[in-house]
């Protein structure tokens, strides 16, 4: 399988540095929530709630273990602003007001 982030082509598509940096980041958060997601699910663990802790202690196993490399630095802000957009483009159910929980 690909690295995602080795084969993200960066394209300048007129917004500012910062932006870009997090849709960048937000694009590549969703692969991972969602290769999170398809393991909980052969793991029998359906539809179960996903917390941006989880997210971000998933992320940072795969960093630590060399299976995935060139990961920029994720923060929890950054998990937790991904899962808005998520919510936002109809891609899994909010669980909690606070927006810390997604289910897909």
């Amino acid at each position: 399988m690909k690295d995602p982030v080795k084969t993200m082509e960066r394209i300048g598509v007129g917004f500012d540095t910062k932006t870009e940096e997090f849709l960048s980041k937000a694009s590549l958060l969703s692969y991972y929530i969602a290769t999170y997601n398809a393991v909980n699910d052969q793991l029998g663990f359906e539809n179960e709630p996903v917390t941006v802790d989880e997210i971000f202690d998933f992320i940072n196993d795969l960093k630590h273990e060399g299976e995935a490399t060139n990961i920029p630095n994720i923060t929890k802000m950054d998990i937790s602003l991904t899962f808005r957009l998520l919510l936002k483009a109809g891609v899994g159910k909010q669980m909690t007001p606070d927006l810390t929980v997604l289910s897909n």
